[in-house]
C-alpha cells in the first residue's frame, strides 16, 4: 500500500534528530576571602586554589596532564601576560604566578622558556616585577616598553588618529625638544609635588614632537612579545575597575598591553568599543592564548586602575577559563553590585563604558549569554 506524502512528512518530522545543544564555555570560580589578610595572600593556599581550577576545568588528575589538555608543549615559548598598573597591592600576585611556572615545568617547559611581562617597565618594578636578563636562571621576566618593543609589521588600524608619544612605535624622538619639555615639565613640578597647584604639561605637550603639530597615527603596533617571542599566551590580569574601558578585566588589559598607541580608542566616547574586541581577534593574539586566570584575590570597584584601598574587597577569588567574555560578563555584574552598595552612594554605574564585553560575542571571542556559561564553584 502507498504511503501517503502528508504522512511521510509526518514520519519524517517525528524521527528528526533534535537540535545539538548550545556549547557552554565553563568558567571555575574558587573563592576564599580567609585567603587575604591585610593585602597579603596565602601563597600556598592560592596555589591549591589555582591547581583545583585547573584539574576540574580540564578533568585531569595531574597538572602536567591539565597544561598539556590546554595546548601547552615542551616546545613552546609561553609567555605569562600579568597586570602591574595597580603597585604592589593591586597587581597579578606573584604566588599565583609562582605556581602557573610550577604548573609549566610539571608539562615539561623548561624556565628559560617562560615569560612574564607586561607593557611598563616602571609599572613592572614597582609591583615587584623587576625585568631581568634574558640570560638569569629561571623565567624571563621582560617588559614591551622600553624592552622588547613592538613590531614593525604587524599593526591595528582604526579610523581614529591618535597623538604619538615617547615609547610608540612610529614615534620620532627630538632629543632638544624633549630635555626642553623635561625642563619645563620638572619647573612646574609634573612629577605631582602636592604643593604645587600650576598644572603641570599634558603629555602631548610633554612627550611629543614639540611645539609644532604632534606626531599622529591611526595605527597601534602589536608587541614583539606576542608576534614573534610567544608561541602561547596565559592571561593573568586582576580585576578593577578602569575609567578609560569600564573594567580591565581578562578583555580590556590584554588587549592596550598588546598594542602602542592606543589612548585614541579609550575613554568617551568609544571606551575601547570595538577596538578592544578588533585587537584580541588577531590571530598573533587569538590562537596563542590558551587560558585567562583572573586574578580577583584583591578586587577594586572605583578608583582603578590605580590602587586606592578606600574602594577594595579582599574577596580571595580565582576565575579560571578560556572564555574571557564570560569571565568577564560575569564578574562585571559584581562590579555594579559593588558600586551600586557603596556606602557614600556616590559611585555612578560602569555602564556603557563597558559595552566591548558584550561586543566581544559578535567577535566569536566568547559569550555573556548566562545560558551558555557554565559557572562551577569549587572549595
Amino acid at each position: 500500500m502507498a504511503i501517503s506524502p502528508v504522512l511521510t512528512g509526518v514520519v519524517r518530522a517525528q524521527t528528526a534528530p533534535a537540535p545539538a545543544p548550545p556549547q557552554l564555555s565553563p568558567v571555575i570560580w574558587t573563592e576564599n576571602p580567609g585567603v587575604v589578610q591585610r593585602f597579603a595572600v596565602d601563597g600556598d593556599e592560592v596555589r591549591e586554589m589555582l591547581n583545583r581550577s585547573l584539574l576540574k576545568l580540564t578533568s585531569a588528575s595531574d597538572l602536567g596532564t591539565a597544561w598539556a589538555r590546554l595546548g601547552i608543549t615542551p616546545k613552546d615559548v609561553v609567555g605569562i601576560k600579568i597586570t602591574t598598573t595597580g603597585g604592589p597591592l593591586l597587581s597579578t600576585h606573584r604566588p599565583l604566578i609562582q605556581a602557573i611556572c610550577d604548573g609549566l615545568q610539571a608539562a615539561g617547559v623548561d624556565p628559560s622558556k617562560i615569560i612574564i611581562w607586561d607593557k611598563d617597565a616602571a609599572d613592572m618594578r614597582s609591583a615587584g616585577y623587576a625585568p631581568t636578563p634574558v640570560t638569569a636562571p629561571g623565567a624571563w621576566i621582560t617588559s614591551v616598553f622600553p624592552g622588547t618593543g613592538y613590531d614593525p609589521d604587524v599593526v591595528y588600524k582604526g579610523l581614529m588618529m591618535g597623538t604619538l608619544i615617547w615609547g610608540d612605535s612610529e614615534f620620532v624622538r627630538h632629543d632638544d625638544e624633549l630635555s626642553e619639555a623635561a625642563n619645563a615639565a620638572v619647573k612646574n613640578k609634573a612629577f605631582g609635588d602636592d604643593v604645587m597647584v600650576a598644572k603641570a604639561p599634558a603629555d602631548d605637550d610633554a612627550l611629543t614632537a614639540g611645539g609644532d603639530a604632534p606626531q599622529t597615527s591611526d595605527r597601534s603596533h602589536y608587541a614583539r612579545l606576542e608576534t614573534t617571542f610567544c608561541t602561547k599566551i596565559i592571561n593573568v590580569p586582576v580585576l578593577t575597575d578602569n575609567s578609560a574601558i569600564g573594567i580591565d578585566g581578562c578583555l580590556g588589559s590584554l588587549a592596550l598591553a598588546s598594542v602602542d598607541n592606543n589612548r585614541r580608542f579609550v575613554g568617551d566616547p568609544a571606551y575601547g568599543d570595538p577596538a578592544i574586541c578588533e585587537i584580541l581577534s588577531n590571530d598573533v593574539i587569538r590562537r596563542k592564548v590558551v587560558i585567562h586566570i583572573l586574578d580577583a584575590l584583591v578586587s577594586q570597584y572605583a578608583g582603578g586602575p590605580h590602587f586606592d584601598p578606600q574602594f577594595t574587597k579582599s574577596i580571595g577569588a580565582l576565575y579560571v577559563s578560556r572564555d574571557p567574555v564570560a569571565i568577564d560578563s560575569l564578574v562585571l555584574k559584581r562590579m555594579e553590585q559593588w558600586r551600586a552598595s557603596d556606602k557614600d552612594g556616590r559611585i555612578d554605574p560602569i555602564g556603557k563604558a563597558a559595552n566591548y564585553v558584550h561586543t566581544a560575542t559578535f567577535y566569536n571571542l566568547g559569550t555573556d549569554d548566562p545560558h551558555r556559561i557554565q559557572l562551577v564553584r569549587i572549595p
